[in-house]
């Protein structure tokens, strides 16, 4: 392990998202004279993942929803690089500066696991080739140039079955960035539909499509019930207890052997951890590879590793899982800091205990389902109270300025059908974990500047 100077003790955090960015600006709060806190992200910012499909969409500036990680931390304790190995025996953390040709390493006194997830791919032929997934800026956007290119090419041909694979756009998942997506998503090709002449709002078809018998499970079964109908009376057509067994590069295959031409597929059904947690020797991992934690955040059999976020496995006082949630991260990153410097000092620690505020499902045409302390609201009162919570997590004034001037500008004026020139090739591509992304090497950009299939 390495030696420190002085007598600060180190603590290494890993991964930038809503735990590990929290985490890091509690620590340096709290332990700034006995405390050095390192960040390490392949990214400097953090993303509001809850507002990716409005990016995407063009309600929001994209660069208004990621936060420079900066200004959680300040001077060098931030890293921009990707971790490829963690000595949990020798307490040093392995990785390599973006850009940067070799490796280094970092020794550590406390170590914060915050790794995220990945997108979870099921072995269904062809989805990893002709698949999209949506956990990125990146991803957000290049749906909305895909769209939009599909237009351009739809506009232009009059074979109706072409046509129809063009206009045709399913979404598998109905959980809260399924039927985001397909709502978001479907009003904006039809309000873009209108710039062009040959082409019927009611041509683009959007499919949603769940495995489980209902969209949103985890909200109250009015909202539940609020959201399918609205969907379906604006033209999506929703899907329950079913799925696809094969996408081809002309469509996907229905569980019930329907084939559906398409050439667009989104995957939004579910998560994984991180790879690199598997790569950690002696890391406790469950069945489903989540890292096993205590009810104050430490990692079973270690007094010096901590897991937060997407991650961690983390139990309520009667033996429930929490939910895999920007909330419950954002809340677990403090009480990390808490506990980790609690530990250092002779201490007790404190059991993570958090009742979520609320959730929220927006559907597009400034319409969501929202639950707010056991209080259920629909339609655009819900809609102001989605786009309130997430205005309120923003960390600075001018941010929230930003965040608000584009939402006020939206009310009052259509977005422009554009391209924003992000183009990648087709399928799905190993992804870099949500809520934190200091990742594995394998977990390399995912753009290539080529046309659309």
């Amino acid at each position: 392990m390495a030696t420190f100077a002085g007598e600060k003790k180190r603590v290494v955090v890993l991964g930038g998202g809503f735990g590990g960015a929290f985490a890091a600006q509690e620590l340096l709060k709290r332990g700034r004279d006995d405390v050095e806190v390192v960040l390490i992200d392949r990214n400097n910012f953090l993303t509001f993942y809850p507002l990716l499909v409005e990016a995407g969409v063009g309600a929001i500036e994209p660069r208004h929803v990621v936060v420079p990680l900066r200004k959680f931390v300040k001077g060098d304790s931030f890293l921009m690089a990707e971790v490829t190995d963690v000595d949990l025996q020798d307490k040093t953390v392995t990785y390599q500066v973006v850009g940067a040709e070799e490796k280094r390493r970092l020794g550590y006194d406390q170590l914060v696991l915050g790794l995220g997830s990945v997108t979870k791919i099921p072995p269904i032929p062809g989805l990893k080739e002709y698949g999209f997934e949506m956990k990125s800026l990146t991803d957000a956007i290049e749906h909305r140039d895909r769209g939009i290119r599909l237009l351009e090419l739809a506009n232009t041909l009059t074979d109706p079955v072409e046509r129809k694979k063009l206009l045709t756009f399913v979404v598998v998942g109905g959980g809260y960035t399924g039927v985001e997506l397909a709502g978001e998503y479907q009003a904006f090709l039809r309000e873009a539909a209108k710039e062009y002449p040959n082409i019927e709002e009611a041509e683009i078809r959007m499919l949603l499509l769940e495995f489980g018998p209902t969209i949103i499970a985890t909200m109250p079964e009015k909202l539940r019930n609020w959201a399918h109908q609205t969907l379906e009376a604006r033209g999506v057509e929703v899907r329950t207890s079913d799925t696809i067994s094969e996408v081809r590069p002309d469509g996907c295959v229905l569980r019930d052997g329907t084939f559906v031409p398409t050439l667009t597929v989104y995957w939004t059904a579910g998560i994984t951890p991180s790879p690199l947690l598997k790569e950690i020797e002696g890391l406790p991992l469950n069945e489903k590879g989540y890292i096993d934690c205590d009810r104050d955040l430490q990692v079973k059999g270690f007094s010096d590793v901590w897991a937060i976020g997407d991650a961690a496995t983390v139990f309520t006082a009667d033996g429930k899982p929490y939910a895999a949630t920007a909330q419950n991260a954002s809340r677990q990153g403090p009480l990390v800091a808490h506990n980790l410097l609690a530990r250092m000092r002779g201490g007790e620690t404190r059991p993570f205990n958090f009742q979520p505020l609320g959730a929220f499902a927006a559907i597009g045409h400034r319409q969501a389902a929202a639950e707010v302390k056991g209080m259920s609201f629909t339609g655009f009162f819900g809609w102001f109270l989605f786009r309130g919570a997430y205005l309120t997590k923003m960390p600075t004034l001018a941010m929230k300025a930003r965040l608000s001037m584009d939402w006020l500008l939206e009310l009052i004026f259509r977005s422009p059908v554009v391209q924003m020139g992000v183009h990648r090739r087709e399928g799905i591509h190993p992804a870099q974990p949500v809520g934190g992304t200091a990742g594995t090497t394998a977990n390399r950009d995912k753009e290539e500047r080529v046309s659309a299939r």
